[in-house]
This record gives structure tokens, C-alpha cells and sequence, in this order.
């Protein structure tokens, strides 16, 4: 069986939106690590990809006007 790479935790104040220069705020910081929670749950690579890219999308969404 593969061994399927475990993705870290991010801490607060170490994720900074390159896109803005935003840094994530706990709340952000705290819905991204839903994300890789969740990411390291699943074993499907597809479910992987997808939340993968998913957390991508929110990241880079972080900082940006509504």
C-alpha cells in the first residue's frame, strides 16, 4: 500500500497570501486547516485533488475585496 504524504497545519500568522500580502487571520488560518484536516483524512487521490484545489481557491481568496 502507498503511504499517502500527511499535509502540516498551518500556524497563525505564517500564511501570507502572496497574491495581496494579506496574512490570514486565526479565523482564515483555522478554515484552512479544515481543509488540510479533511485532506488528510481521505485516501481517494481524486477527493484528494479536489480539496487540494479547493483549499488553493480559498487561500488565494483570503485578503481579496468582496
Amino acid at each position: 500500500m502507498t503511504t499517502i504524504e500527511q499535509q502540516p497545519l498551518a500556524k497563525p500568522g505564517e500564511l501570507r497570501n502572496p497574491n495581496n500580502g494579506h496574512t490570514l487571520t486565526d479565523h482564515e488560518v483555522a478554515a484552512y486547516n479544515r481543509y488540510t484536516e479533511e485532506l488528510n483524512r481521505t485516501r481517494y487521490p481524486d477527493e484528494r485533488e479536489f480539496l487540494m484545489d479547493q483549499r488553493h481557491r480559498y487561500f488565494v481568496s483570503c485578503g481579496e475585496p468582496i
